[in-house]
Order: structure tokens, then sequence, then C-alpha cells
């Protein structure tokens, strides 16, 4: 492991559900950097383990002063942060830079599934990363494809890392009894849609099948439009479109009004969505009112990267992905900040002429692009199983103290 200058104290504020924080933790301060984690409820207390660890029991309102305090007595040089939405991990942020603290921000891969996200400062819409361009052109120059390990499907692990998390959080609930959660529903709720879905996957993986077989031998243009899980914070934050609800009805509406007459658009489910909203329901009611029924598809399930070589366009809000359509040379729009929305790779026109003449991606661009983000916010790696932490360690380490 690379060794840290003298002084490093690494804190962190939120994590990937799972055993990443604690090992990574473990392994800054085997390179002698001192390293915790504020504890904010028993379901972090239970991935980072009860030693290094400072437990917060107030509000949020009274969280950003104990933090500052905290950073001050404790002489903390860098904050990690997972996600830059969290209202728990924007404040922290807030105080870092007050503070003069490197801020490093964990996400999921930009590229999935088998990368991890390292950023200074903001990930997604709040990326550093220029939106130029020729800047990509230039800077790919001096760079080389990054080679990588499969780290295999972990949708399944997530789910289950997801459900153990939330499954302590409530079952400390009296021992942090300020702690709120900011999502759109309540993790219990989420936790049993998800077991409903997983249920009932079987059947969807029938159901989906029979229309992709039914489109694949159709002539007609095939749109494919690329659902969010709800409540993401990639909605909320960086985009005008705040709800699923809203993306489906704004994209069903300008298909109606501009898409040639035998074009077909069919949704495609989250694989995260805990299943709470009727997106089909939704769907199908609004296809009658705008009188496109028989024209448009929701599945839950397939092969994204096997659905999309077929398509004629994918639209997403800012999904990731959106990138897959683009690395298959096939049309994109987003409707919300993506750092992948340039000119050159996504359609800049706008849904109403994306329906008829999308643009096509430029590969040249899309490969330069990929290799800066792959250099300089990729890891090699994954959250939530045991290869994926293995392999991601080592480079986490190396570019936090190398930074």
């Amino acid at each position: 492991m690379l060794k840290n200058e003298p002084g490093r104290h690494f804190l962190f504020v939120g994590a990937p559900f799972g055993l990443f924080s604690r090992r990574l933790g473990a392994a800054l301060r085997a390179a002698g950097a001192q390293c915790r984690r504020v504890i904010l409820n028993t379901g972090d207390l239970m991935d980072w383990g009860g030693r290094h660890g400072v437990a917060y029991r107030g509000g949020l309102e009274g969280w950003p002063s104990w933090l500052s305090s905290y950073l001050r007595r404790e002489q903390v040089t860098d904050l990690i942060v997972y996600g830059d939405s969290n209202p728990y991990c924007v404040a922290a942020m807030h105080s870092a830079r007050c503070a003069g603290l490197k801020i490093h921000v964990l996400e999921q891969g930009y590229f999935r599934p088998n990368w991890i996200t390292l950023e200074r400062d903001g990930v997604n819409g709040s990326s550093s990363l220029p939106r130029d361009p020729e800047f990509f052109r230039q800077m790919a120059k001096f760079l080389h494809d990054q080679p990588h390990v499969e780290v295999g499907r972990i949708a399944r692990s997530a789910v289950w890392r997801i459900f153990v998390y939330h499954f302590w959080a409530y079952a400390g609930h009296l021992a942090f009894p300020r702690f709120r959660f900011a999502y759109q529903d309540p993790p219990l709720r989420q936790g049993l849609g998800h077991v409903r879905r997983y249920l009932t996957q079987h059947l969807e993986q029938r159901r989906t099948q029979a229309i992709i077989d039914e489109l694949a031998a159709s002539p007609s243009p095939t749109f494919l439009a690329l659902l969010q899980r709800p409540g993401d914070s990639q909605l909320v934050k960086h985009s005008s479109v705040k709800s699923v609800g809203a993306f489906i009805r704004m994209v069903m509406t300008s298909f109606a009004r501009h898409a040639p007459a035998d074009a077909r658009l069919v949704f495609k489910c989250h694989p995260l969505d805990p299943g709470l909203e009727d997106h089909r329901g939704a769907i199908q009611r609004l296809a009658r009112d705008l009188g496109v029924d028989g024209r448009v598809f929701y599945i839950d399930g397939g092969h994204l990267p096997s659905l999309i070589q077929s398509v004629a366009g994918a639209i997403c809000v800012n999904s990731t992905a959106g990138l897959v359509a683009i690395e298959h040379s096939r049309p994109a729009i987003t409707l919300g900040a993506a750092t992948y929305d340039l000119y050159g790779m996504t359609h800049q026109g706008g849904l109403k002429t994306f329906w008829r003449t999308p643009q096509t991606p430029d590969s040249s661009l899309f490969e330069s692009y990929r290799r800066v983000v792959m250099a300089h916010t990729q890891i090699n790696g994954a959250y939530s199983t045991a290869r994926g932490i293995d392999v991601a360690l080592r480079e986490t380490v190396c570019r936090l103290l190398g930074d």
C-alpha cells in the first residue's frame, strides 16, 4: 500500500451500503492515516463496526455546527462522502469547504458493473469534468485504455446489503431517535417492495421477453426510455424533471405529438426500483389518453446492451445507462444534467426533433471521453461484492493518499 504523508485524517460521512467503508478505513489506517466515520444510525454502526467511529445523535438542524466543531477539534484533513445529495453529506461538504478540507465523493460507477466512482468535490451533474468535447479529445491523446477485472452481477448483492443496512437502522432507532432518512418512501416500505418484485421476477421475465420478441420482429423504429429509481437524487438535484412520473408524461406527450406514426416507445424499469409506483398502469392510462395505445410498452428486465443495439434511440434524464446507448453508437438524449451530455455525443436538438432526426454519437469522441473519465474518476471494483471490494481497495487508497 502507498504510505501516507504525515497528518492525514480522513472522516467518512455516509458510505456505500455494506463493508466497503470498514475495509477502506482499515486500509487507510494501515497506510499510516487516521480514519473515522460519523455514526448516524445503527445501520452505519453495523457496516463500520464499533471502533474508530464517533456517534452523532442530534437532529439535522444541529448537524452543521456539531460537525464543524468536530472537524476543527480533531484536525480532520479529508472528508469522504457517498454521493453529494444526501442532506447530511451536503451539509458536511459545506462545512469541509469552509474549513479548507479536501472532499472526496464516492458514487456508483459511470461505467457499470465493473467500476466505482471517486471524484473530488462532486459527481454526476456536479462533477468538475469539463463539458467541452475538445478537452476530452486532447486529454485522451496522453492516456491508455484501463484494464479491468470482471466483478460479476451486483444487483442482487446490492439489494441484500441495502436491506440489511435498513433493517439495523430500524432495529436501533431508539439509539438514534433524531436521525431521519431523506428518502421519497420509507425504507421499510421500499424493502417490502423489493421482496414483492423479486417474487414476481420470473413472471416479469416471460412478459418482458414476449414484448422484446414482438418489437424485434417489427420493421418500425423503436425508442427506449430508461427509467431511473424513484427518488433518485440525480432527478431531484440535477434535473428539472423531478420524478419518474414527470419523465413518463414528458416523454409520452412528446412521442404522441412528434414521433412517426409507426414508431414504438418502450419504457424500461430501473433494476433497483422498489416497485412502489405503478409505472405500467400509469403508462397504459396515459397511452389511452394520448391516442398511442398499442405503440407504447413497459418492461421490467431485459439485458440492456442487447436491447440498445436494436433501438432507434434512447431517452433518459441523466442516468449512466445513457452511456450504454452511446457506447453502442445509438442516439441518446438526456433531459437533465449529465457529464456525458456533450455536443457530438448526445442529441442536442430537444425531444421534438429526436423522434425523427436523432443525432448519431461520434464514436471517436465517446472513446476519448471514456478514456479520460476512466483515468480520472473510475476505479475497477464494486461496493457490494467481496470480489469487487478486494479489487477496488488498493487503487482507492492510492488515489485518496495521492490526491
